[in-house]
């Protein structure tokens, strides 16, 4: 049996779905469990079950036969055209996973399972990343068929001709990503016609070349589509396409940035850098050995310092702009190792002492048994400290799977509540994000704290047995 022979019974299975990016009726959309909606009279779908599960079963089986196979016993040539087929079909499998993601969106899944969005839904089911489940959910919106929402009919995808080189294994991923995201960025003035004519030229240059080569065609198509940059200069399109986005962490500490700022954003950054970008000369006399990227970033940094020592930043959740870590004392009298900051990033000890000399940061120091002091004032909204003990003892968001960092968070009041106790302390609150704050309020979710820990009990109808949950993203539980 050919692996090729597999896939194909087990796409025709799943793929004609649709997506749902620009239903105005998510949220109220019946939610299909176990094949059926709700209180409705839904056909016997476990034949169609069968299939898919006998499907998966038969691509399982495939796969364990091409991983015991010992290539060393055949020719050069067998194991390149080997080589070649087995890429073919891997290109096609994303194809189904196109498909499970639109299904996932169409039965408004993510928001049955109370999660804030599809990428947060698919971290939590499968254990990516919230960045490749957003890549994933885009993959869906543009390369999986959809389905009309009067009439029920199978529409192709938004870009078919991609779609259907990915399905024919002829391109992979990275084409297609490379090719959607160009297109993306094409000047909404642009035709229809154009674009499509767009599409399928990129495609066939796609089918014979790599991936980098395939994006210096994109830009190519891109000055083709607007030579004299008319079309994208204008103040749709450039809102459209502005964007600015610090990532987390990586394993260096280095915070990795991505943007592309609109005209007057830029003329105004460039000229508040410019005087702190320049080269400063040694105490001998000597030039600045930096680089002119290495003093641009000198020179941002400088400008947030000046910015949050000023204290003229908006206030945020009833206090100033604050850089918030937590640290033991061991760390502080040694002046080494990293802390861990509100915003869920991590900071050399002695750069965030210098730190704290000139801005407005605040740390909150453990000895060995660590305790968070007790803020008990009467008032309706949580104090500055006591969101900063917030911040620092939950983390994020505290329900369960929510990777909201704490920054983002309201401090939301337990089960009885301000109107009961008439007390704000840390044990009457908890970090929630908005949504997840909003669903507690409205669903009935029980919130109490035990030993510094946030527990979250469901409601009945949710869970009959009312198991409490945690969310151990920020603070894993002790094995």
């Amino acid at each position: 049996m050919q692996i090729g022979s597999v896939l194909s019974v087990a796409v025709p299975t799943v793929v004609l779905v649709s997506t749902t990016f620009d239903r105005p009726d998510l949220v109220s959309a019946p939610v299909l469990v176990d094949g059926g909606t709700d209180g409705s009279d839904e056909p016997d779908l476990s034949a169609e079950m069968d299939e898919l599960d006998a499907a998966l079963d038969d691509f399982a089986t495939v796969l364990d036969r091409l991983h015991a196979l010992d290539l060393t016993a055949y020719t050069d040539v067998r194991v390149e055209d080997g080589l070649r087929r087995y890429v073919a079909q891997c290109r096609r499998a994303p194809t189904v996973r196109h498909a499970f993601v639109a299904e996932v969106i169409d039965r408004c899944l993510p928001v049955a399972r109370r999660c804030s969005s599809t990428a947060a839904y698919l971290r939590n089911l499968i254990r990516i990343s919230a960045g490749e489940g957003r890549a994933w959910e885009r993959d869906a919106h543009d390369l999986a068929p959809r389905r009309a929402l009067s009439t029920g009919e199978v529409l192709p995808a938004r870009r078919p001709a991609v779609a259907a080189a990915v399905r024919e294994g002829a391109i992979g991923t990275s084409h297609a990503r490379a090719i959607t995201d160009t297109l993306r960025q094409v000047p909404a003035a642009v035709s229809t016609d154009e674009k499509v004519r767009a599409e399928v030229k990129l495609v066939r240059y796609a089918r014979r070349h790599d991936p980098n080569t395939l994006a210096r065609r994109c830009a190519e198509v891109l000055d083709e589509l607007d030579p004299d940059g008319s079309l994208g200069s204008t103040p749709e399109h450039r809102d459209r396409v502005r964007t600015f986005r610090i990532s987390a962490q990586n394993r260096h500490g280095m915070f990795p940035v991505k943007g592309l700022l609109s005209p007057e954003v830029g003329a105004m950054l460039t000229a508040a850098l410019s005087p702190l970008a320049a080269p400063q000369p040694g105490p001998d006399g000597s030039a600045d050995p930096r680089r002119v990227e290495q003093r641009d970033h000198d020179a941002l940094g400088e400008l947030a310092r000046r910015a949050l020592a000023a204290g003229d930043l908006p206030v945020r959740h009833g206090f100033a702009a604050t850089v918030l870590y937590t640290a033991t004392i061991d760390q502080i009298e040694a002046r080494t190792g990293e802390v861990s900051t509100a915003h869920g990033g991590r900071v050399p000890v002695r750069d965030l002492l210098r730190l704290a000399a000139e801005t407005r940061v605040i740390p909150l120091v453990f000895d060995s048994d660590g305790q968070v002091l007790h803020f008990g004032e009467e008032q309706r909204l949580a104090t500055g400290s006591q969101r900063h003990a917030l911040y620092l003892l939950d983390g994020g968001c505290t329900f369960e799977g929510c990777a909201i960092p704490a920054t983002w968070c309201q401090s939301a009041h337990g089960a009885e509540g301000f109107q009961t106790t008439r007390r704000t302390t840390i044990d009457d609150l908890a970090l929630l994000c908005g949504f997840h704050h909003r669903l507690v309020d409205t669903e009935g979710w029980f919130i109490e704290r035990i030993n510094g820990r946030v527990w979250i009990t469901p409601p009945k109808w949710i869970d009959p047995d009312q198991v409490p949950r945690t969310n151990e993203r920020f603070r894993p539980l002790q094995e």
